[in-house]
């Protein structure tokens, strides 16, 4: 899952610029399904590319024991920044092991970087490593039905930010391959300084996903659905493509010695 993308690395510290959404909301969301299933203050979660650290760091402010990982070392220290009790780790999802398991995985927008079938089955395997007997996974991923309607429409999407010394512009085109099933997509940033503009482009790759397909990799791993939706309960056009899926681990699976 190697990922080039300025936005994770150099662009770090306008992540959350650019990225607005209400975490407080979708927490609070994310809190209810949770409780609704015996998760409750106090509980081990775990947010599976967490950014920035918005979300973990919201969820220790509540009284959650909140530890976020994400491969970018410079979104890590964005998180590190907030100092809200929550802890963080640079690592790779695909091999990251922590020495005690946890009660509730968060996993959001990251799914669709998996591109691989071989990597998105290892990804649900993660999921039901990282859990204990009965936990709970939370995640979203971009559906593809829904992300051929919202790209098809309006495959552009540009934001502008002003900042204390010049302005930043972000523009992320997509083109859809239908044969493929991928999002072939080309990000533009470029910095006005006042006395001079700076340019960088990338291109990426993403590929969303079926309902029926985490459905699939979800019994595999011995996962019992208990929702799919939408949205965080907020309206929201820019997420309009968006499938939120909530699955409990089932009981009697492996449990791994508690470390420190």
């Amino acid at each position: 899952m190697k990922s080039p993308r300025p936005y994770y690395h150099e662009f770090a510290w306008a992540y959350d610029l650019l990225q607005t959404e209400n975490v407080q909301a979708r927490v609070d969301f994310i809190e209810t399904v949770l409780a609704q299933n015996g998760i409750a203050a106090g509980s081990r979660v775990l947010d599976a590319g967490c950014g920035s650290g918005r979300y973990a760091a919201e969820f220790a402010k509540r009284g959650f024991n909140a530890f976020g990982v994400d491969r970018s070392p410079e979104l890590i220290a964005v998180a590190r920044g907030r100092d809200s009790g929550a802890q963080f780790a640079v690592a790779d999802l695909l091999t990251f092991s922590p020495r005690k398991m946890f009660d509730a995985v968060l996993c959001r927008g990251v799914l669709n970087d998996f591109v691989t079938d071989a990597a998105r089955r290892s990804i649900f395997r993660q999921f039901a490593t990282w859990l204990r007997a009965g936990g709970i996974v939370v995640l979203d991923a971009r559906e593809w039905t829904r992300t051929v309607a919202r790209f098809a429409e309006n495959p552009l999407h540009r934001r502008t930010i002003d900042l204390p010394h010049g302005r930043l512009t972000f523009e992320s085109e997509t083109r859809l391959d239908h044969e493929s099933g991928r999002m072939l997509i080309h990000e533009r940033f470029e910095m006005d300084k006042g006395d001079e503009t700076s340019l960088t482009e990338n291109e990426f790759v993403m590929r969303p996903w079926s309902a029926e397909e985490i459905s699939d990799y979800l019994d595999v791993n011995q996962f019992r659905l208990l929702g799919t939706g939408t949205s965080y309960g907020e309206s929201d056009a820019v997420w309009s493509d968006r499938i939120i899926v909530s699955a409990r681990k089932s009981a009697g699976n492996h449990k791994r010695t508690a470390g420190v």
